[in-house]
């Protein structure tokens, strides 16, 4: 759910604005709720009826939803079901104001109830079956929008959201077939455009993607969805200014999704904007803070900028938000590693190891940390304990590697050779960096500095090992 938050907040929004224009289309335009202002306050005159009294509450609801103030268009919204009980449309209504607000359960139970009452109210499934897709109950949404096909097998709407969740269950041919079906009821279906557009993308279909987004443009300029989605094309094909000018317009119109500042701030890193991007991180990190990838992109800034302790911990949020990225977990060490914190370096070497087996060096890097710390017997027994998940015939440069954090001598003889006859230089340069700090941690400092040294002469200007072998000489060249 928490991957999913800057979008589900974005559909809400768009969803909610759509509902309440078409409950308040006709009325005469109210000024603004004051500061301070109750929703009774708008019923000014004697004691009107019940048909006043909605009207003038559903101006009010309108203009407290399009000012952000959901708590008193959650008063509002409250006296109109109680007001207007056998209404259909309210308790919709309720339901997309609580779900604005972040009160998923309430919401649910507001649809379950008005489901209860009145279980063909298409409106009601059709909200029931996004809230359950975005709360990954797959099953629950197919069903309502099954039921609304039921009734209304022609609902255009519903058949673009049953490609939606064709979608997201990797079943391209049944979505497409869905996204067709809805575009032949309604052309201009943005919802149905931009869901083929992504099943042409996920077809390596570039052009065919771009133009189903410019018609979802084309048929609603003002859906900020279609311009992020036509955005990330445009990126993808190198239109750098093209994609801007669309996050742009997706910021003006929907200012509060977090989503189109994450895109906007990866596109701004990749054409040398670091501090506008990092501007733009902050400003979705501050809409929807449960979202892991800006964390990612502003550790890679901070840590440019050599603020390492800063990376690390938006590298650690990002972990605890997302922990299957275990990308975080490489940096976290890398960073934990360079500001001579070992058992953070230690954690998140062995947490990475956990999420990516072809990476047998995490398991050494970690034993290491633990020896770096001057934890000696801790060391050997995880050597010890994680020995067997290296493959001796497939990783022997490895298997040795963690051979000697467990046997802790001066007996590398057969380790050297290894690295002797390792072809591959961005591995010789890592296994003589592995070498340099085994030594570092047993206090053979000049054999250190020299195995060091030749990692950074032979390694890749960046790869992990370098970044590593850059602080750790700074370190033993500082001990001297």
């Amino acid at each position: 759910m928490k991957k999913r938050s800057a979008l589900s907040a974005a559909w809400l929004g768009l969803a909610l604005i759509l509902l309440l224009l078409a409950a308040c289309k006709g009325l005469p335009e109210k000024p603004p709720l004051e500061p301070g202002e109750t929703p009774d306050t708008i019923i000014t005159v004697g004691e009107p009826d019940t048909e006043e009294k909605e009207k003038a509450y559903l101006a009010a609801l309108y203009e407290a939803t399009n000012g952000g103030r959901l708590d008193i268009a959650l008063e509002i919204i409250e006296k109109l079901v109680n007001l207007v009980p056998d209404s259909r449309s309210y308790p919709v209504l309720k339901a997309g104001l609580l779900l604005s607000s972040g009160k998923m359960e309430e919401a649910g139970k507001s649809l379950v109830l008005e489901l209860e009452k009145h279980p063909d109210n298409v409106d009601a499934l059709f909200v029931k079956s996004e809230l359950d897709r975005f709360s990954g109950n797959v099953k629950g949404s197919q069903a309502a929008l099954e039921a609304i096909l039921a009734i209304d097998p022609q609902n255009p709407d519903a058949n673009a959201a049953m490609g939606s969740v064709y979608y997201e269950g990797k079943n391209y041919s049944k979505a497409e077939e869905s996204f067709n079906k809805a575009l032949k009821l309604q052309p201009d279906n943005s919802n149905a455009l931009i869901g083929l557009a992504k099943v042409r993308l996920k077809r390596k279909d570039e052009k065919s993607a771009l133009a189903l987004l410019n018609r979802a443009v084309d048929a609603n300029p003002s859906d900020a969805l279609a311009r992020l989605d036509r955005s990330r094309v445009l990126y993808s094909l190198g239109r750098y200014a093209d994609s801007e000018a669309d996050l742009d317009k997706a910021i003006s119109l929907a200012p509060g999704s977090s989503w189109a500042y994450v895109e906007r701030g990866r596109l701004y890193m990749d054409t040398g904007r670091k501090e506008a991007a990092k501007l733009d991180l902050d400003k979705s990190i501050e809409l929807d803070p449960e979202y892991f990838l800006p964390y990612i992109y502003r550790a890679a800034i901070l840590e440019s900028d050599g603020k390492d302790s800063g990376a690390f911990d938006d590298y650690k949020t990002a972990a605890r938000l997302y922990p299957d990225y275990w990308y975080s977990y490489e940096s976290m060490a890398i960073l934990a590693w360079r500001l001579g914190r070992w058992q953070d370096a230690y954690s998140a070497f062995d947490k990475a190891s956990a999420y990516s087996s072809a990476h047998p060096e995490y398991l050494i890097a970690a034993g290491l940390s633990l020896m770096q710390a001057g934890n000696m017997k801790a060391a050997k027994a995880y050597a010890e304990k994680n020995l067997s998940k290296i493959s001796r015939d497939k990783y022997p440069a490895q298997w040795l590697a963690l051979r000697l954090v467990f046997d802790q001598n001066d007996n590398v003889n057969e380790f050297e050779l290894k690295i002797n006859s390792e072809k591959k230089l961005d591995a010789k340069a890592g296994l003589l960096f592995y070498l340099g700090v085994y030594w570092a941690s047993r206090g053979r400092t000049p054999l250190a500095v020299n195995y060091i040294k030749m990692s950074l002469d032979y390694n890749r200007v960046g790869s992990p090992e370098y970044r590593m072998a850059e602080a750790e000489l700074a370190r033993l060249q500082s001990s001297k």
